[in-house]
């Protein structure tokens, strides 16, 4: 079963990156974002550990458009770190980078 996620922090750096956005573009990063929250994501994206901060998830989108987020299973949130273009100007698809791998989740009090 996945895990459900509720978006906590970034709407601000959304709405910032969507006002030059194409209609096109923002569509498919809302469906990457919805794919996030109800844990469908693993299924449907190519997803890469970041390298600068293994805390956060890169979630490749389409080419040249990336989501960048940080998945807090504690309470089950997460909240976006970038939206846009790869920020470090690499690919994140040729290798360098493994692709994240999504632990099992432990019982509640466990």
């Amino acid at each position: 079963m996945a895990m459900r996620l509720q978006l906590v922090e970034g709407l601000e750096l959304l709405e910032e990156w969507a006002e030059s956005a194409s209609q096109a573009e923002r569509n498919v990063v809302y469906e990457a974002l919805f794919a996030i929250g109800d844990g469908s994501a693993f299924l449907i994206y190519d997803i890469f550990g970041d390298p600068r901060d293994r805390s956060n998830l890169i979630v490749s989108v389409r080419p040249q458009l990336v989501l960048k987020v940080l998945v807090r299973r504690a309470d089950s949130s997460f909240e976006i770190r970038h939206v846009g273009a790869p920020d470090d100007g690499q690919d994140h698809t040729d290798g360098d980078v493994a692709p994240a791998r999504e632990e099992p989740s432990s019982p509640e009090g466990a």
